[in-house]
C-alpha cells in the first residue's frame, strides 16, 4: 500500500497484483480483456489490502448517487428522548449500508 495514501487505491491493488491500473479497473468493472486468471490475482490481491469501492468517485464516474433522504418532523431535542426514532433510523441505515447506499437525514420543523 501506498504510505502516503490513507486508503488503499487502484494503484496499490495494480502493484500487488502486478498488472496495469487499467487491468484492475477492467476487473472491477467486469470488463472484456483480463484473463480469468489475472483477474481472479486482481481480486485477491483487493482482498488481501483490504481494497473497497469509493462510493464518492463511484458516484462521480457514474452519475449516479445512491443517497436515501428521510425527512423528519421532529425536533432534533426531542429524537434522542424518543428511542422509536433511533432504532427506527439505525434500521434503515442497516438496510441501506446492505446495499452501499447512505442515509441523508434532515430534520424539519413543524409548517
Amino acid at each position: 500500500m501506498n504510505p502516503a495514501s490513507p486508503r488503499v487505491t487502484i494503484n496499490d491493488v495494480a502493484a500487488r497484483a502486478g498488472v496495469s491500473k487499467g487491468a484492475v479497473s477492467m476487473a472491477f468493472n467486469n470488463r472484456p480483456g483480463v484473463s480469468q486468471a489475472t483477474r481472479e490475482r486482481i481480486f485477491e490481491a483487493a482482498r488481501e489490502l483490504g481494497w473497497f469501492p469509493h462510493q464518492t468517485a463511484r458516484s462521480l464516474s457514474s452519475r449516479r448517487v445512491d443517497i436515501v433522504g428521510l425527512a423528519i418532523c421532529r425536533p432534533a431535542r426531542l429524537l434522542g428522548l424518543e428511542p422509536f426514532y433511533m432504532e427506527f433510523v439505525s434500521g434503515i441505515e442497516s438496510v441501506l449500508a446492505e446495499r452501499s447506499c447512505s442515509l441523508l437525514l434532515r430534520l424539519v420543523r413543524d409548517l
